[in-house]
């Protein structure tokens, strides 16, 4: 079966998890390191939300110094850890630390004129967003729990019940996709292609990847889109679906451009309704879709993905 992998990011929050395992079983996560890992992240997959996959493992000790290193020079140059969302905005090659790293971090302070990794810098980058995700979705768990609180309070002084406070849904529509847009791409894609044989199935939750995505590949096809299902399905339906991508990962798309294969029925599930739409890249697997962004040649005599199809879908709620 194909399984679905969220990207382009390493972590991924408790609802996001909740929402996407109900609908179609766990959902691969990528780490950059097996070491450092958020709590998170090690608590949904005991819970069977999610799956943990590590394509790359060596320099682990190095990316942690580098991150370690990282964190530092952001509250030296920041004032706050909170605040190095202001430095990604900047931008992650435009900023001075870029000079950093190629220098004192990565070169252990010795002078060296040869380019750093890709590779290790995609897993640094990747290392570094998933910090200050983790970060900035605690910081949203935190207030939508307050938010309840006072709710809580309300209720047990007035007897009524509050109107939900469209501040708390608005915190888990939070797009930690809008920063660096390209550049988690860019990373996520080449830590894929070190994988040795991964789902050609993608999912992600930010509107900013999708469109992105979108603009980098306008042969993209729109295989077909569910609005208001809810999230919780059947195991059935769950392998139903799993069975439906993998035929689509696996069938050449017809010329006529229209899928002839009859998807799942999802009227039986019940709970919170979502939003998924589901695209399609002819003839490229995920692979294929890394050599494309990064304008690398095929690599002679490598294993390529199964899937002779992308699948890319966007989830919102």
């Amino acid at each position: 079966m194909t399984k679905p992998i969220y990207f382009p990011f390493t972590y991924i929050p408790e609802s996001t998890a909740a929402l996407l395992s109900g609908f179609m079983g766990p959902v691969t996560v990528f780490q950059p390191i097996e070491l450092h890992r958020p709590e998170t992240l090690g608590r949904l997959e005991r819970d069977g939300h999610i799956e943990i996959r590590v394509p790359a493992a060596d320099n682990e000790d190095r990316l942690a110094q580098c991150l370690s290193e990282f964190t530092e020079w952001g509250r030296l140059h920041h004032g706050e850890e909170t605040s190095l969302k202001d430095f990604f905005k900047t931008g992650f090659s435009r900023n001075n630390f870029t000079a950093q790293i190629r220098t004192d971090i990565l070169k252990d302070g010795k002078e060296d004129t040869s380019e750093p990794d890709p590779l290790f810098l995609s897993r640094l980058f990747l290392l570094m967003a998933q910090d200050l995700d983790a970060k900035q979705s605690e910081i949203n768990e935190e207030l939508a729990s307050s938010i309840d609180d006072e709710q809580d309070l309300f209720t047990g002084m007035t007897g009524e019940q509050k109107v939900p406070d469209p501040a708390k849904e608005s915190l888990f529509k939070n797009d930690f996709g809008v920063y660096q847009t390209g550049s988690r791409i860019s990373a996520w894609f080449r830590l894929l292609e070190t994988a040795a044989d991964e789902s050609a199935f993608l999912v992600t939750s930010s509107r900013a990847v999708f469109e992105e995505m979108l603009e980098k590949f306008p042969g993209l096809i729109n295989v077909r889109e569910f609005n208001n299902i809810p999230f919780q399905q059947p195991e059935t339906v769950i392998s139903e679906f799993a069975g439906w991508i993998t035929q689509l990962a696996t069938t050449p798309w017809p010329e006529s451009g229209e899928c002839g294969l009859d998807c799942p029925d999802f009227s039986a599930g019940s709970g919170q309704k979502i939003n998924f739409k589901l695209y399609i890249l002819p003839e490229t697997d995920p692979k294929g879709v890394f050599r494309l962004i990064a304008k690398d040649p095929p690599v002679p005599g490598k294993q390529e993905t199964r899937g002779l199809n992308t699948l890319i879908g966007i989830f919102e709620i």
